[in-house]
């Protein structure tokens, strides 16, 4: 297919930015499907890591006597763990407290002046239906303000986030496409109109329309190639690069909730079969360009 050419078409100045700008197209589409196959990922650790959890507040007033605070304490943790679901229940430390409030109030949420209200931590079967406003009742019976947070409207509320940014990164990945194929549709109309008069010749003498379809299809295929591999070049420079800032900047006191961009070796090979993608794609649009203008043209 890249052998000899009737058709001057490599003098066509036309075509030597068309290499650059599948590149650059490659290189946005390895971008936005790396962070689409990344969604993925932290949307399946998120469900796991949250799914199946509950969290009760126990906010006990500061002047309650601590015999009175512990016997209440121990109340709201049996009746936790007689709870129908509920797997297990562990009353969190301080610092395990601060630990959760960090990324919000900084590294000193520990030292604050304020008292931290109780925690319990609650494991549930994920099949299991929990009355909660039933189970908050309860609770209050024992501590008046006690809270619980199911942690469902939060999870929720993060999985559509991360749907539409993967979203974002297909429609992203198909305007990338299709700009690709404008150019390519672009540069062979002006091969086109260039090589007119050689065009007219060959086809005199007998060359069908297949086969000078043929001459700029073998072109867009060998440039859409040259330009997807250096633009997967680039685009897998990039993708290493934030997943090694992103996991240099991860706070390990939070690794359920890391945003790890780093690719498993099948995504790699999903990345790496983009170059030929869009090397097909330049191939085809090109042919059909050539064939439908030939029609018209001669």
């Amino acid at each position: 297919m890249f052998g000899h050419s009737d058709l001057p078409l490599n003098r066509d100045a036309s075509a030597r930015f068309l290499p650059w700008i599948i590149g650059f197209m490659t290189y946005l589409c390895v971008i936005a499907v790396a962070a689409g196959l990344t969604v993925d990922r932290v949307a399946e650790r998120w469900r796991q890591g949250l799914a199946g959890n509950l969290t009760v507040e126990l906010p006990f007033p500061a002047e309650l006597e601590t015999e009175k605070r512990a016997e209440q304490l121990d109340q709201a943790m049996e009746l936790v763990a007689d709870t129908p679901g509920v797997t297990g229940a562990t009353v969190l430390e301080d610092h395990q407290i601060a630990a959760l409030l960090e990324p919000w109030l900084g590294p000193d949420a520990g030292q604050l002046d304020v008292p931290l209200p109780t925690m319990i931590a609650v494991t549930r079967r994920t099949d299991a239906v929990i009355d909660l406003a039933g189970l908050k009742t309860k609770l209050r019976q024992i501590v008046p303000d006690a809270e619980v947070d199911d942690h469902g409207d939060w999870v929720a509320d993060a999985l559509g986030f991360l749907r539409s940014l993967q979203a974002l990164a297909g429609a992203l990945s198909a305007l990338a496409l299709g700009a690709a194929a404008l150019t390519v549709i672009f540069v062979t109309r002006t091969g086109l109109a260039t090589h007119r008069g050689v065009i007219e010749v060959v086809h005199l003498i007998g060359a069908p329309d297949r086969y000078i379809a043929r001459q700029f299809q073998a072109q867009a295929l060998k440039l859409g190639i040259l330009g997807g591999v250096v633009g997967l070049g680039f685009g897998a420079a990039t993708v290493l690069g934030i997943g090694r800032l992103i996991a240099f900047s991860l706070d390990a006191a939070n690794p359920g909730l890391a945003f790890d961009f780093r690719l498993l070796p099948w995504q790699w090979v999903v990345l790496g079969a983009l170059p030929l993608v869009v090397a097909l794609l330049a191939m085809f649009t090109a042919r059909r360009t050539v064939l439908r203008s030939l029609a018209k043209m001669l």
